[in-house]
């Protein structure tokens, strides 16, 4: 019952954020924003997310993390009120600064308490349930954000999502549990060290790469003259709602079993998949095409998000420390690669270049991850 409430928790709190983070480039957009602004916009929530993660990972393994999650629930509810009223988008940033701070504060802190409170025999599934349940969350966001902009303003859709940080506070488990079996489960083969390392990089690029669709893509959907925003706002939602649908079987599949771990090519292939994906989708026209490529991009991101926490949490120790580097490690590429991206766009002058940045850098990725692997130590 205690991991339900935990998984709860993540879905509906990942809901409320990804209501807000559907908004936020179209409401940056109808501002006028630039795609180096829209680059500041995922800038502003990682600088606060990454510092916050970094501390507030060692704290909560200290006993905090529940403290952290009240906090983070609250400043999530501020948050989004922001984001629907802020009127320039420097205001607009600020707001998302807050958020990142807000999840800063609860992702670390209840993953950290997964890893901390189940024991060995069940954590695999624990954490294979908690990525299903807050990706099915991102999911229900993104879609459910563009179907409310139909009937309500972007004001009162982020009201709605603001509201629904406050159930959480009903249901989180906030009794300490007490696992049964002692420590976590250690690292289970020598080489998983290197493997965490492997899964935080292919993790870096992977969430740089799906962000950048989340930030970008509805001014290339306007840019590129498929359709008036009528049509655009409606498909951005579906689009990304399709995109985090495919994450989430990906979750579903992984958290059966772990025979996918320790198979270094298999984490090269889904991303060679994930990286042809996004290198085809500013080429490609028409709704059917794009919504075929869309899930390749989530098997992609939900594979190398799904190893890298897998990696992170399988250790005897400071579980919630590790969740922190690994939320931050994928917040700094959320935030460096649609940057570049949009950096390149402006200086091009070619609103394609952010996907061509992504597709490429996903690539040179796996030559890293090989010279890592090549270089763990031997016994």
């Amino acid at each position: 019952m205690r991991l339900w409430r935990l998984c709860l928790a993540g879905l509906v709190y990942d809901w409320l954020v990804f209501v807000a983070w559907t908004l936020i480039p179209i409401r940056a957009e109808g501002m006028g924003a630039s795609p180096t602004q829209l680059g500041l916009l995922q800038g502003a929530s990682t600088i606060a997310y990454v510092a916050g993660c970094l501390l507030v990972g060692r704290m909560a393994d200290r006993g905090h993390s529940r403290l952290f999650v009240l906090i983070g629930c609250l400043g999530a509810a501020v948050a989004c009120h922001w984001v629907g009223t802020a009127p320039t988008v420097t205001l607009l940033i600020g707001a998302v600064a807050v958020m990142g701070l807000a999840n800063s504060l609860f992702w670390p802190s209840a993953q950290g308490t997964i890893g901390a409170e189940t024991e060995p025999g069940r954590l695999d599934r624990a954490i294979g349930l908690f990525n299903v349940m807050w990706s099915a969350g991102k999911g229900l966001g993104y879609l459910m954000a563009g179907w409310m902009t139909r009937s309500l303003g972007d004001t009162q859709v982020m009201w709605v999502a603001g509201a629904s940080a406050l159930p959480i506070l009903a249901f989180y488990p906030w009794r300490k549990g007490v696992r049964a079996n002692g420590g976590a489960a250690p690292l289970a083969r020598p080489e998983g060290a290197v493997f965490r390392s492997m899964a935080w990089a292919a993790n870096f690029i992977g969430y740089g790469a799906l962000n950048t669709f989340q930030n970008q893509y509805y001014k290339y959907l306007l840019g590129a003259g498929q359709g008036d925003e009528k049509w655009a706002k409606p498909f951005f939602g579906l689009f990304l709602g399709v995109l985090i649908a495919a994450q989430t079987v990906v979750f579903i599949l992984m958290q059966r079993n772990s025979v996918w771990a320790y198979r270094r090519r298999l984490l090269y292939a889904v991303q060679v998949l994930m990286a042809a994906a996004t290198l085809a989708i500013p080429f490609v026209r028409g709704e059917l095409p794009l919504l075929v490529l869309a899930p390749l991009v989530g098997i992609g991101a939900g594979f190398v998000n799904g190893s890298s926490i897998y990696y992170s949490l399988h250790g005897p120790a400071d579980h919630s420390k590790f969740a922190g580097l690994h939320e931050a490690i994928l917040s700094a590429g959320a935030f460096a690669v649609p940057m570049a991206g949009g950096l390149l766009a402006d200086a091009a002058g070619d609103l394609r270049m952010p996907y061509l940045l992504s597709g490429t850098a996903t690539l040179l990725a796996i030559l890293l991850q090989e010279a890592l692997y090549r270089s763990r130590p031997r016994s």
